[in-house]
């Protein structure tokens, strides 16, 4: 893989109770959309030590990942 390509973080979250997969961009994209309780962690609980994959809880199971695309060929546009 080539330094310049950009791999976009996918943070996944598994709901235990519920057996439901939800896929984030980011740790507060979440936060939008469950609240701590929901998830039995707080959002500054995880940027502070979250180091270790998968964070797990009573309640849910929560992955880093990258999400990889495709590569883009350039194309270029000539003057007809």
């Amino acid at each position: 893989m080539v330094s310049s390509d950009k791999n976009r973080q996918v943070i996944h979250l598994y709901m235990i109770a519920s057996d439901e997969h939800y896929y984030f961009g980011s740790i507060m994209a979440m936060f939008e959309h469950f609240t701590r309780e929901q998830l039995g962690v707080a959002s500054q609980t995880l940027y502070n030590t979250w180091k270790d994959d998968p964070y797990i809880t009573d309640l849910a199971i929560i992955r880093r990942g990258r999400l990889i695309q495709k590569r883009q060929k350039n194309i270029k546009v000539g003057k007809n």
